[in-house]
């Protein structure tokens, strides 16, 4: 019944994004959709919008994300994106991972953050990396060697 569910959810979140799919998907019976947008919005305003080429919805578990492409508003505003050239998005643990070249970067504030991979943690509404990872404020640069978290603003920035 469980696996029906996220059957179901992932044909929904096809039709919703208006998504097609590929003709190799069909070939082998995979679920593949491109130019996809998952979005949450609260009290009329989205919270996150996630983008992909395209997206492999095969595992019910999690879909598999190719040049993923994470926004994160507050207030209705754009304020950082995640981008980066494969990631996964857990439907269960609501958690986004974007790896291979990763970036970070606040549309609020002067600040860049590269590492091999972010996870942005949805419920929580919090963003981290677990290797090194180098931040980037103006012309000043930091490393951190076991990687970082912040909120989703990226105001309050921890190293690890």
């Amino acid at each position: 019944m469980k696996r029906y569910t996220a059957y179901l959810l992932s044909m929904l979140l096809l039709a919703a994004c208006g998504a097609s799919q590929s003709p190799a998907a069909q070939d082998n019976d995979g679920q593949i959709a491109t130019n996809v947008s998952i979005f949450s919005s609260k009290e009329n305003q989205k919270q996150w919008v996630l983008q992909a080429d395209s997206v492999n919805f095969e595992n019910m578990q999690n879909a598999e994300l190719k040049n993923p492409f994470l926004l994160l508003k507050q207030n209705g505003t754009d304020s950082a994106r995640v981008s980066g050239k494969r990631g996964t998005f857990d439907y269960e643990k609501q958690l986004v991972g974007i790896e291979g070249d990763a970036v970070l970067e606040s549309l609020t504030e002067q600040i860049r953050i590269t590492a091999a991979a972010f996870f942005y943690d949805i419920t929580q509404d919090k963003i981290w990396s677990d290797s090194r990872t180098v931040i980037t404020r103006g012309t000043a640069k930091s490393i951190a060697k076991n990687g970082v978290k912040t909120n989703s603003k990226l105001t309050k920035i921890t190293l690890k």
